[in-house]
């Protein structure tokens, strides 16, 4: 190791600008074409290198010898390297996920368009019940409630719940009849 290594060392662990210049001269170069190997692209490759004098400023680590500063400059810089490519696998990862869920949001999208206009027209026939019947029918079906339950809340008797009940699935399966899905499905379609 000559003096003039040695007296950098010294002046870059004391933050002497002129020390790095005299680094970023020496190493960059070097340093470039070894990132090189590592990235394709040699403008990545240069801000690389250019990460790694900064993190050298930054830490300004104190080396025992020209040695152990040249082990800290080449393994920033290869690590700055492994960094970028795991970040640039991990967005592809990403963006091959993302293409590929795409027809199943699509796909989902659609299922809900289908559910809610069940929905829709189930409430409309509902609609047109008896005010006890609608009642009956959304404690049940919305409110998930028991016909036992129902009673209580409604102060009926539970047959007549029972009753209710099913002159309101009569009445919405006469008047649904023409939608091609049996009652039940439409039903669940509901219960979701």
């Amino acid at each position: 190791m000559t003096i003039v290594d040695e007296e950098m060392l010294t002046r870059l662990s004391e933050g002497d600008p002129a020390a790095l210049q005299l680094l970023v001269e020496a190493y960059f170069p070097i340093l470039c074409r070894f990132a090189e190997k590592f990235l394709p692209d040699s403008s990545l490759a240069k801000d690389i290198v250019q990460e790694t004098f900064i993190k050298v400023w930054n830490n300004r680590p104190s080396f025992e010898n020209i040695m152990s500063l040249k082990g800290y400059l080449f393994t920033l810089t290869r690590n700055g390297c492994l960094n970028l490519i795991r970040s640039r696998e991990r967005q592809e990862n990403k963006h091959m996920m993302a293409a590929a869920g795409h027809p199943l949001e699509t796909g989902s999208v659609l299922t809900e368009i289908v559910r809610s206009e069940y929905i829709a027209r189930i409430y409309q026939v509902v609609q047109t019940l008896s005010p006890k019947m609608q009642e009956v029918f959304y404690l049940s079906y919305e409110e998930g409630m028991t016909v036992r339950a129902i009673a209580e809340q409604l102060q009926m008797d539970v047959k007549a719940v029972k009753n209710q009940k099913y002159k309101a699935l009569v009445a919405l399966r006469s008047k649904l009849k023409d939608s091609g899905e049996p009652l039940l499905v439409l039903l669940t379609f509901l219960m979701r």
